[in-house]
């Protein structure tokens, strides 16, 4: 079978992980369609086009950064020239860059496949109303990255399959397999939050929660708005908390292995927001593969991310948080079954093997294939 996969996200080779696996493992020939470059978390970065797996087209396109807009020139020829059975894009379904390639696999007959993360109810202009319309009623199937993204395409409408799971998942080869679980005699435990320093993610909410805690140090790893992170670092200051706290900035991704296998336990502390609720919260994935205890607060996905594998507080209070954090420090054996479980629920639901085989038994049911 011949897929064309359109996704601006996949211009980083770590994104291309379960193309790869679709292509080696299942025998699917991919067609990559990227533009040439994309600004993950700000910074610019160009197309990777080294999996030989993988048939690469880099995309013309016309781009406004500052809006995250984009559009595809001659698409038309596209789909002449690869003549695929699918199309599985993975942008958003109110994109014009959606509405342009489902309108062109609609005049070709193929399958159709789109990917959201929506999991808010948005007011939309009557461009965007046209082109959601238009990638709800064209395509065969969906795929929601979250719930609430499924339970929002029912209430449009929706009347096709739709496939809960996330874009991307992790390898297990990335993350280290030796690790200590428990601080040594003497040792403090180490609290992570990882992840953007922005109101929405609760980190005023965490400061709150370890005042008074003993034997603990937390890391703070991020960046974000200049200004929120003085205010967390005032706040800081304010409640005499330095010496429990170490502030390490941004952490790239290849790093992020090493730094976690330093931790004991991870804390999403997300709250939501009329225009924002946590869609996924990848650290918890990269948590439970690097053997670190998770908590995570009841907001958006995180609770269905988590499941029995780890610990989840009422979203946004402290109290709460602080009573789950304690019970993690106080009973070895919750710490270290938690630990266990989402080792589990990693090999079970978010490993890039797991999802590519997900995607891989769509592509067979779209086409009929036993």
């Amino acid at each position: 079978m011949r897929v064309v996969f359109v996704s601006h996200s996949s211009v980083l080779e770590y994104h291309q992980q379960k193309l790869k696996i679709l292509s080696k493992n299942y025998g699917v020939e991919i067609h990559l369609v990227t533009p040439p470059f994309w600004y993950e978390g700000g910074v610019k970065t160009q197309q990777f086009t080294g999996n030989s797996e993988i048939f690469y087209y880099k995309g013309k396109v016309f781009m406004l950064k500052n809006r995250m807009f984009h559009f595809y020139y001659n698409v038309k020829n596209l789909f002449k020239k690869i003549k695929p059975d699918i199309l599985h894009i993975e942008e958003i379904p109110f994109s014009l860059v959606c509405w342009q390639f489902l309108k062109q696999a609609k005049k070709y007959n193929l399958k159709k496949i789109f990917f959201t993360w929506e999991n808010i109810e948005r007011k939309l202009n009557p461009v965007y109303k046209y082109f959601y319309k238009y990638s709800l009623e064209n395509s065969d199937c969906a795929i929601a990255g979250n719930e609430d993204g499924k339970k929002i395409l029912l209430k449009l409408g929706f009347n096709r399959k739709i496939y809960v799971m996330p874009q991307y998942g992790i390898n297990f080869s990335d993350f280290k397999s030796e690790k200590k679980l428990l601080p040594e005699d003497g040792e403090d435990f180490k609290i992570a939050y990882m992840g953007r320093i922005v109101p929405e993610k609760g980190i005023e909410i965490l400061l709150k929660s370890i005042e008074g805690l003993d034997k603990i140090k937390l890391m703070i790893a991020g960046v974000g708005e200049k200004d929120y992170e003085e205010k967390i670092k005032n706040i800081i200051k304010q409640k005499n908390l330095d010496k429990k706290i170490e502030w390490k900035g941004h952490i790239p991704s290849k790093d992020i292995p090493e730094f976690l296998n330093k931790m004991h336990i991870l804390i999403l502390p997300s709250v939501a927001r009329p225009d924002w609720k946590e869609q996924f919260g990848r650290v918890l994935i990269e948590a439970f593969a690097s053997k670190v205890a998770v908590i995570g607060s009841s907001s958006g996905e995180i609770p269905n991310v988590i499941g029995d594998a780890g610990l989840i507080f009422k979203e946004g209070d402290s109290d709460d948080l602080k009573e789950k954090i304690k019970l993690l420090l106080n009973d070895k054996n919750l710490y270290l079954q938690n630990i266990k479980k989402g080792l589990k629920r990693i090999s079970e639901n978010y490993t890039n093997d797991k999802i590519a085989e997900k995607v891989f038994s769509i592509y067979k049911e779209l086409l009929n294939l036993k």
